[in-house]
């Protein structure tokens, strides 16, 4: 039966390199990565849903609630706007008391402009498809999605149910609203697999990750007076402090990266800067969020957030404006870690999947940088692992592309799984 479902799969591969190249065609850019030409993620479901239901799936659209982060007891970006920016999940349910199985992957992308490609082309070149979303994500809903159909000819073997989920707004200091939004309307599963992963590897978990927003002030004035106070020389008093922190940060933490993405200030050389805007990222790790539950400060990163306010307040002695003018600090996310254990089912068995059908034994790790696959085994309390056909070095690349024989591999290994784990034998 194993055999007859690889052959399935391999049936349905024109159709899922088809469904994929659809989707990159299809712009859906996060409204908030900065791209003048965003996209819709609803458009993207549009395509999805019509191919659910012809499977035979209950297909439901939502929108993330307003205050879905306060609702869910995390810290997320403020005035996020979610309206026409529906999830999508379908259930596929075979009338016999069993497992549930969550596939989950996002739909919105980073911005596109700039590309060295066309990307919305999906262009099909060299065993490749090209484009924007290619490996990040829509070639994961590509392959979970045709993993599913392939089992659908043997639903009579099956038992329990599968919960696909395509969620918005994962990309782009998003947070992971979707995902989010899928545990507070109460989607739970046995398992999850978030097909959010690269390259055939079996990520257990990921880092967390602060973002901190500073603006340093000074006085705005004329250039050839001498009463102005540049913004930009005290931001720079602050940038030490960061530094700082930085430097003795991953010093004791290689992993645990800090990185000023943004430094923005001044309207016009022949004016004083009268403010200047800063924002960073901050990693941090399992144990630290362990450590902050023990102490008190609860899951997640305030800890960390303690200790920067005070290298920042340290900087700013340096120079007696700070007194009057202290720099303003705001946390805009706590996206918290998650870490799934490797000798659990979940893990032992995707990673037999993997071997029949690849012949290898594939790499099993934690990543430091942050997936929304955290909610899904915190919120949902559903073990959960990431493992897709992404290509890791080209996610958010100018060139985007993936591998057709990843996307199928990919698709192999998942319906392999669901096969095994809801098999009414």
């Amino acid at each position: 039966m194993e055999k007859k479902i690889m052959n399935e799969v391999e049936a349905l591969s024109d159709e899922l390199v088809e469904l994929c190249r659809e989707l990159v065609r299809t712009n859906t850019v996060n409204p908030y990565s900065g791209d003048p030409n965003f996209g819709s993620e609803a458009a993207g479901q549009r395509i999805l849903k019509p191919v659910l239901e012809n499977m035979g799936a209950r297909v439901r659209l939502f929108e993330p609630p307003e205050g879905v982060y306060s609702k869910m007891g995390v810290l997320g970006p403020k005035e996020r706007d979610f309206k026409g920016r529906p999830n999508l999940v379908a259930e596929f349910d075979f009338g016999r008391p069993g497992k549930r199985i969550i596939i989950n992957g996002h739909m919105d992308t980073v911005a596109a402009s700039g590309m060295s490609i066309d990307p919305f082309s999906a262009e099909v070149k060299d065993g490749l498809i090209w484009g924007r979303g290619t490996s990040d994500c829509k070639g994961g809903l590509s392959s979970g999605l045709i993993a599913v159909k392939a089992l659908l000819p043997f639903a009579d073997e099956l038992s329990g149910s599968i919960v696909y989920e395509s969620v918005v707004d994962e990309e782009c200091n998003g947070s992971g609203a979707g995902t989010l939004a899928c545990c507070y309307e109460g989607y739970r599963g046995d398992a999850a697999i978030v097909v959010d992963g690269n390259d055939l590897e079996i990520t257990t978990g990921c880092g967390g990750c602060l973002t901190a927003d500073l603006k340093v002030f000074g006085r705005m004035g004329h250039a050839a007076r001498s009463d102005g106070v540049s913004a930009i020389e005290k931001a720079l008093i602050i940038k030490r402090g960061i530094d700082a922190f930085k430097k003795e940060r991953e010093r004791l933490r290689p992993s645990a990266k800090v990185n000023l993405g943004v430094f923005r200030s001044g309207v016009h050389p022949a004016v004083v800067p009268g403010e200047a805007y800063m924002s960073l990222n901050i990693v941090y790790e399992l144990d630290e969020a362990e450590k902050a539950r023990r102490d008190g400060p609860g899951w997640g990163g305030k800890q960390i957030m303690e200790n920067f306010q005070k290298a920042i307040r340290e900087a700013e002695r340096a120079d007696s404006w700070f007194e009057m003018h202290p720099a303003e600090i705001e946390w805009v996310k706590d996206l918290i870690p998650f870490q799934t254990p490797e000798d659990g089912e979940l893990v032992r068995e995707l990673t037999r999947a993997c071997k029949d059908v690849l012949s290898t034994t594939p790499t099993v790790r934690s990543i430091p940088a942050w997936a929304d696959a955290a909610y899904l085994y915190h919120f949902a309390e559903t073990p959960t692992v990431l493992f897709g056909p992404g290509i890791g070095k080209l996610c958010h690349a100018p060139d985007e592309n993936v591998t057709i024989e990843n996307l199928v591999n990919s698709a192999k290994v998942i319906a392999l799984y669901l096969y095994r784990q809801l098999s009414a034998a």
